[in-house]
């Protein structure tokens, strides 16, 4: 059963269902690039000054990566919540 809605909003929760899966997506992308970040650090040769400062940025880099992972999980799941709202809304003014 569709929404009863004007055709702005089906819009609008058609661009926010949009807007999750792009965000869960990023969410996915980001948590590759951190393991990844993590498996070329564990590979490189410690001997050298060069190769520690190397695994102190990448992990540094690898923290920041899913510190942003994190806040955009926050965002696609605030995205789900308003959605959620604007559909219920729209069952409301139906009513």
């Amino acid at each position: 059963m569709s929404i009863p809605c004007d055709p702005a909003l089906t819009r609008t929760l058609e661009t926010l269902a949009s807007l999750e899966r792009q965000l869960g997506a990023a969410v996915i992308r980001l948590d590759d690039v951190s393991a990844r970040a993590v498996r070329v650090a564990g590979e490189t040769d410690w001997r050298t000054d060069a190769a520690t400062a190397f695994h102190t940025e990448a992990e540094a880099w690898r923290r920041g990566v899913a510190t942003l992972s994190g806040a955009v999980a926050d965002a696609r799941d605030e995205l789900r919540r308003l959605r959620a709202r604007i559909e219920a809304h729209a069952w409301e003014d139906a009513v």
